[in-house]
């Protein structure tokens, strides 16, 4: 290995290990009280989720068997 790439690779090394380090000293909020969201809220949620995944899902496939324009040659 390389001078030029041994430097390289233990600088990197140093930089993931202050990121670690950084990280690990990251303070957490404290637990919620109460949910984020209520049972309704999150049912609703996922409903909605589906209906837009399913809405984008069948665009794609329209637009997948639409057949491309033929192009005409110009003389």
């Amino acid at each position: 290995m390389s001078r030029k790439r041994k430097i390289t690779a233990s600088a990197a090394m140093v930089l993931g290990l202050s990121l670690a380090g950084a990280h690990a000293q990251l303070d957490q909020p404290p637990p919620r009280e109460t949910p984020a969201l209520t049972a309704d809220e999150v049912s609703k949620l996922k409903k909605d989720l589906t209906i837009t995944r399913d809405r984008q899902n069948s665009q794609v496939k329209a637009k997948e068997a639409t057949p491309a324009p033929k192009k005409s040659k110009k003389p």
